[in-house]
């Protein structure tokens, strides 16, 4: 089959959970033979000629963010000019959209007309740029640009509702990662077909995401003592991944007296602009001995803490459409606690209810850690966390289900290997 992706941006010039997803899922239909592009954009000035990476033909557009309106002009005219010219080689048989407000222009064109249009839909990103507002109007302290905001805000929302469903509704099928999106698009697209969508989760290199031969040599070379319950999360630093709520529920799992609870320290691994106001936290709670920001962290240490830590927790407040970084911990063999915000519960909830906090409060995330503290002995010697991973989010597995579904809708199988 000939696949061509279509996204925001391009591992690893712009990282996290969507963009890893499209990497590794993109990059092992490339080695099963199958023709592979992606069209996405680019911070560089000069976005430079196609390249090759992982089998992949990565195709670029140069963006400038302006203002809302303009930027996602920039979007649509590039991804459809991109597009044409991808096809002029070859025809496409599955056109997957994964960020409605870079193809809508493109799935509504004659160009796209005769292509099975399968979109990736990872989240509603109009809920999550409502959300997105309501922490700026918080935290904005001009009362000119709060008005502002509020007066833009309302019909922007609803230009990117129309554009995601305008996405939707050109589907052949929609693929989603877990129920909790397909929830959403049932609640706010009624004029969807619901049957369209299927159901199949990320995958994860359980290879690279694998437990450590030497534990304590890898906690030895990230600075965690020997003695400590160390907790580790990787987050944007933004406000709906619940880090403040994290924050305050470490002093309560400190102070619990449950098992070694006193010894409970936390490396937050990601950047954004929260950082500010995490710092504030910790010097207010006085944590600065005990919780390390990292920042970014390199692809080799990301797994090292996970391999190193003792439990990772998840604490986001709203909109967790998968969760990869949760599988990844648990790929290592590593617990996870999390909170029932999206699709956590669909995860964790296969291992051990007891995971799960009851809310997304600081004072559950405490409880569900203190929890956690009174029960891991029973984990000890088991494997379970990684043989839940290998079962059901193993890349092989994964992708089996992907290219079934594309070519069951596309009426195409076969990979290069196959063409005449």
């Amino acid at each position: 089959m000939h696949i061509v992706f279509v996204h925001r941006g391009m591992f690893p010039e712009r990282v996290g959970g969507t963009y890893t997803y499209l990497y590794d899922l993109g990059s092992r239909l490339a080695a099963r033979g199958h023709e592979i592009d992606v069209i996405a954009s680019t911070r560089e000035p000069d976005a430079g000629p196609p390249y090759e990476v992982e089998g992949m033909t990565v195709h670029t557009y140069s963006f400038r963010k302006v203002n809302p309106l303009y930027s996602t002009m920039q979007h649509m005219d590039n991804t459809l000019r991109l597009f044409r010219t991808v096809a002029e080689r070859r025809n496409v048989d599955v056109l997957s959209i994964h960020d409605s407000h870079l193809g809508l222009k493109l799935a509504r064109s004659r160009d796209a007309a005769s292509v099975c249009q399968i979109p990736t839909y990872h989240a509603p990103s109009f809920i999550e740029y409502r959300l997105e507002t309501k922490w700026m109007l918080e935290e904005e302290t001009s009362a000119l640009k709060r008005a502002a905001l509020r007066a833009s805000s309302p019909p922007l929302e609803q230009m990117q509702r129309r554009f995601e469903r305008g996405v939707l509704e050109k589907a052949r099928g929609i693929l989603v990662l877990s129920e909790f999106v397909k929830g959403n698009i049932e609640a706010h697209f009624p004029s969807v077909d619901a049957s369209k969508v299927r159901i199949i989760p990320s995958g994860v290199d359980t290879e690279r995401f694998s437990p450590p031969e030497d534990r304590g040599e890898v906690r030895r070379a990230l600075g965690i003592g020997e003695n400590e319950i160390h907790l580790v999360t990787t987050r944007k630093l933004v406000p709906r991944m619940g880090l403040e709520n994290l924050l305050r529920a470490l002093p309560v799992v400190r102070e619990s007296g449950a098992p070694d609870a006193a010894s409970v320290t936390l490396t937050i691994c990601g950047r954004g602009r929260l950082q500010p106001r995490l710092e504030s936290i910790i010097d207010e709670l006085g944590l600065g001995a005990v919780v390390k920001l990292a920042g970014h962290v390199s692809d080799d240490d990301l797994v090292r803490y996970y391999q190193a830590s003792d439990l990772f927790v998840l604490p986001t407040a709203y909109l967790e459409g998968f969760g990869i970084s949760t599988i990844e911990a648990l790929s290592t063999n590593t617990p996870v606690v999390g909170t029932p915000a999206g699709a956590t519960p669909e995860i964790l909830g296969l291992i051990d209810q007891r995971l799960l906090s009851e809310d997304t409060s600081a004072g559950a995330i405490a409880d569900a850690i203190v929890g956690w503290l009174s029960w891991r002995v029973e984990d000890e010697g088991s494997t379970r966390y990684r043989d839940q991973v290998l079962e059901l989010y193993a890349w092989d597995r994964v992708v089996d289900q992907v290219e079934g579904f594309y070519a069951e809708l596309s009426g195409s199988s076969g990979g290069q290997q196959d063409v005449v």
